[in-house]
């Protein structure tokens, strides 16, 4: 069974060997499902405890429904926003963000309309007009003002960024270029619009589940680094006049904005910590238009213009559940860089959850080989426990994600099979038991069989020897009665002077223990013809007195007195009279035995009866001998088993059969005296 055990143990531990070389290729490939398992695991992080931090510096100017209706529709003619970024930036906001891109020329403005509509051009050929462009009108409203314009990569058919007003990027410790998102194409805003503002990419891209977690910093157009909306806006309010990478093995490690550092940018690309609700002040464009807004409301605050209407703006889903705008996205992720709440992920817990998932499979091992299922159990709850509570701690604490998605389904996969294969283990070994157990089975069957026959000759002989000494056990008092009785008679005989009414009783005596011996060997034949004795209602007290006299005249001689206690109301019972007396006497001779054993003066034999709360007829024969060891009293009715050198080991035996037959029960008590008191017990007559 040891080395069928050992063989299991070996099997599953190379089951789970191999288990876990899977997953740690799994977590070395990373393909994308485990991605997207471990990025849903970071959204229910977002989800149990979104962010908290907030800046009042962001207000939302949106063109909403509201706006729609009053102007008309998208897109506006330009020197309508022109209106709209006057009264905005008339405030001297910090920097005036618009998440829109101009690739166009405005096709409303009079000069486009008549260059466009020959006849129009004809009409007023005479006339002198000096008709505005609104494109001009819009791009005069943001010339000198800190404003960022968007731009996407990815589109339009130019494949150069504006190199006018492009920002100036250092790099330190290596080229970052290669790391960072690669697009052949960028749309661009028009050539008035790019010259007198500032650009970034507002490109958002959510992942394949259509959920958006991560925001891109910088952008490589064909070897150009372009810098994305938020990153450029941090630089207007920084007051820098470059953008400062830090690279470590050619890898992003920090951005530098003048004073302003952000380090969390997870290698360009960081993870954005999401609110609930977007609870920055909004304002419509509409109400900026017809100026029904607090004159001081954009002084000295960061401005991000962008559409929301319903129809028009993109609204993409985030971890915590809700759809924003991207206005509102954007707003969200500048928010993280201002107050430092970007969610962190360091390149090195790649590495840490690599060795916490060698780990678990090594403590499964250890726990597998050399324990139960108990305890494997106990460490799969505890590993379970561990890896929720260290990714918890570490997104709560320091807004890391630490994926526990791959380690929690390795020790449920661990235990699984720990578990399967010890129950599949203990269920073949169980198996190979029974076999192994029939197959003894049948062999000890054999063995017996074989046996059989060679004990058969055996078995008659010992049935012959038990049967003989049972008569001879039987008929010795009978006999021995009948010699004292003779011997008597023959002292009479010797006498000169023969008296006959005196030889008469002993003769009477001698026929008396003949009939005895004779009805001893009808009930022997009886019991054996038929297996059934005779039962007849006796009165118990008689029989036992009948009994002490019996005893009495067979003693040659020697007179041994017996104390009674017998109970006047007994009711008859239920027995086979001879056999009674041969159990009456078994015990008394037994008891007269035991007395002599020790050399005192105060001997006695006590006989008593009663009527037990059983409804049963107890006899009991108490004696002041040496009592019986445990020993003696476990094997006493056991045939042969004999405390006397002389015995036969037959006479208890006998008779606890006898009294079983008879539905009664033979046992043997120690007595207050020292001695043993041996009952029985025999049912009424009914």
């Amino acid at each position: 069974m040891l080395t069928f055990a050992t063989k299991a143990v070996s099997k599953t531990t190379t089951i789970l060997v191999v288990v876990l070389l899977c997953v740690i290729a799994l977590k070395v490939s990373d393909p994308w499902a485990i991605r997207i398992l471990r990025h849903n695991t970071f959204d229910v992080f977002q989800k149990i405890n979104p962010n908290q931090t907030r800046t009042e510096e962001i207000v939302l100017v949106e063109i909403d429904e509201t706006s729609l209706k009053a102007k008309g529709q998208w897109p506006w003619q330009r020197n309508i926003l022109a209106e709209l970024t006057d009264n905005i930036l008339g405030q001297s906001p910090r920097a005036l963000a618009i998440d829109i891109v101009f690739p166009e020329l405005d096709r409303t403005s009079p000069s486009l309309i008549i260059e466009n509509n020959p006849a129009l051009a004809r009409q007023l050929k005479l006339h002198k007009h000096n008709l505005p462009s609104y494109d001009d009108i819009f791009a005069s409203s943001l010339q000198g003002h800190p404003v960022i314009l968007g731009m996407a990569t990815g589109y339009g058919t130019d494949q150069r960024a504006p190199i006018e007003t492009t920002t100036s990027i250092t790099m330190y410790g290596g080229d970052v270029r290669s790391t960072l998102p690669r697009f052949n194409y960028v749309l661009r805003n028009i050539e008035q619009l790019e010259k007198v503002t500032t650009q970034g990419v507002n490109n958002l891209a959510a992942e394949r589940d259509g959920i958006i977690r991560q925001l891109p910093l910088l952008y490589n157009v064909n070897g150009t680094i372009i810098p994305s909306l938020e990153i450029e806006t941090l630089r207007l309010i920084n007051d820098a006049t470059e953008i400062k990478l830090t690279a470590e093995n050619n890898k992003l490690k920090n951005i530098e904005l003048n004073s302003f550092n952000l380090a969390k940018s997870n290698r360009g690309k960081p993870w954005i910590y999401f609110s609930k609700n977007s609870d920055y002040s909004k304002v419509s464009a509409n109400d900026i238009l017809t100026g029904t807004i607090n004159n001081t409301l954009f002084r000295d605050k960061i401005v991000i213009l962008g559409v929301t209407a319903l129809g028009i703006a993109d609204y993409t889903l985030t971890p915590v559940g809700s759809n924003l705008s991207g206005l509102e996205i954007h707003a969200q992720a500048l928010d993280n860089m201002l107050t430092n709440s970007l969610l962190e992920r360091p390149s090195s817990f790649f590495w840490i959850e690599l060795s916490y998932l060698l780990l678990i499979g090594i403590i499964f091992l250890v726990v597998h080989k050399r324990h139960g299922a108990l305890e494997v159990t106990v460490t799969f709850a505890v590993m379970c426990w561990a890896s929720v509570l260290i990714s918890s701690s570490l997104f709560v604490f320091r807004s890391a994600l630490f994926d526990l998605s791959l380690p929690l389904i390795f020790t449920l996969i661990m235990f699984v099979i720990s578990v399967s294969t010890g129950f599949v283990t203990e269920q073949a070994r169980r198996r190979k038991e029974a076999k192994i157990a029939t197959q003894k089975e049948r062999e000890k069957e054999a063995r017996i069989r074989k046996l059989q026959n060679e004990l058969l000759h055996t078995i008659g002989k010992s049935s012959v020897q038990k049967l003989s000494s049972s008569i001879a056990h039987e008929l010795n008092q009978p006999l021995a009665a009948i010699y004292n009785f003779t011997n008597a008679a023959k002292k009479i005989l010797d006498k000169d002077n023969l008296d006959q009414e005196t030889i008469k009783p002993v003769l009477e005596k001698i026929l008396k223990q003949a009939d005895r011996g004779n009805e001893i060997l009808r009930t022997i034949r009886d019991a054996a013809e038929t297996g059934k004795s005779h039962l007849s209602a006796l009165n118990i007290n008689k029989i036992i007195l009948e009994e002490i006299e019996l005893f009495n005249d067979s003693s040659l001689g020697e007179k041994f007195y017996i104390k009674t206690d017998l109970s006047l109301e007994l009711p008859n019972g239920t027995a086979n009279e001879i056999q009674l007396h041969q159990v009456l006497l078994n015990l008394i001779r037994n008891a007269k035995q035991a007395t002599e054993e020790i050399d005192r003066n105060d001997h006695e034999l006590l006989i008593s009866t009663r009527e037990n709360p059983k409804g049963m007829i107890e006899v009991a024969i108490s004696d002041t001998g040496p009592g019986l060891t445990p020993d003696q009293k476990k094997d006493l009715f056991k045939p042969f088993f004999t405390t006397k050198e002389q015995g036969t080991g037959l006479g208890l035996a006998i008779s606890r059969s006898i009294i079983e037959a008879w539905g009664g029960n033979l046992w043997v008590e120690d007595n207050k005296k020292g001695g043993a008191t041996f009952k029985f017990t025999l049912p009424l007559n009914h």
